[in-house]
């Protein structure tokens, strides 16, 4: 069922409190807001009609955002398009989207007066079951089979590569690889974790070695995000997920 969409002042007060750090001179909007520390992402719809292109950051072009043409991508959305929301910069809101087909996904500002705040809904265990995906990485969740194992706790492994893309890297052998697994209770729609030398602990007692991941389901997707210590070098597990059917 769909569920309304917010009052545009309610947005406004909601974006307002995303408001991070200023990047005084790129106005990054690059990737998945962070899950280890910060405001939790905020899921939304597209409410404008027709197409509603993204924005370029100011890593793409000097002084974007603004209305400008050359501001403007060719990547657009279009109404009823769900969206995760991050940071807010005057008219802009940081935006992250991936669809069903789509394996990258895509990041970058969108104009928030073409937005609106959706609650995203209760988040049950079985609503993380199953494989989730990005590019070089899968993360797959099944409910927990041990006897020591508590009602709600799941059970996960996960496996990433950089470098699996690249033709000549596979063949000289120079992909790297990173891999994790334990159990876990997530906490509605959150979850997280650390993976050490004697499996997985709750993340805010793993040492600064082990291996940390933090997790967040909103609307169709999984955001994961970790401390770039999961695997080898450049090997990371962070981005944007779908679950395969």
């Amino acid at each position: 069922m769909r569920l309304s969409p917010l009052a545009p002042s309610i947005l406004l007060a909601t974006l307002a409190l995303l408001a991070g750090p200023a990047h005084a001179e790129e106005n990054e909007c690059r990737r998945p807001p962070s899950l280890a520390s910060g405001p939790p992402p905020i899921f939304g719809r597209i409410t404008a009609p027709g197409r509603t292109a993204f924005v370029k950051d100011g890593l793409a072009r000097a002084n974007c955002p603004d209305p400008s043409a050359a501001c403007r991508e060719r990547a657009y959305l279009v109404t009823a398009d769900p969206v995760i929301l991050g940071e807010r910069r005057g008219a802009y809101v940081c935006a992250h989207y991936r669809g069903a087909g789509d394996d990258m996904g895509r990041s970058g500002w969108l104009p928030a007066e073409a937005v609106a705040v959706e609650p995203s809904g209760t988040v049950a265990p079985a609503d993380w079951l199953g494989t989730w995906t990005r590019p070089e990485a899968r993360i797959r969740f099944t409910p927990g089979d041990k006897p020591v194992d508590k009602p709600g706790m799941l059970t996960f492994a996960g496996d990433a590569t950089w470098g699996a893309g690249d033709p000549e890297r596979v063949r000289r052998g120079g992909v790297h690889i990173g891999e994790f697994a334990g159990t876990v209770a997530p906490q509605g729609d959150a979850a997280s974790f650390a993976v050490g030398e004697s499996g997985a602990l709750p993340v805010e007692t793993g040492d600064a070695s082990d291996c940390k991941v933090w997790l967040r389901r909103v609307g169709p997707w999984l955001i994961v995000d970790d401390n770039l210590a999961c695997g080898g070098l450049n090997v990371s597990f962070r981005g944007l997920y779908r679950r395969q059917p």
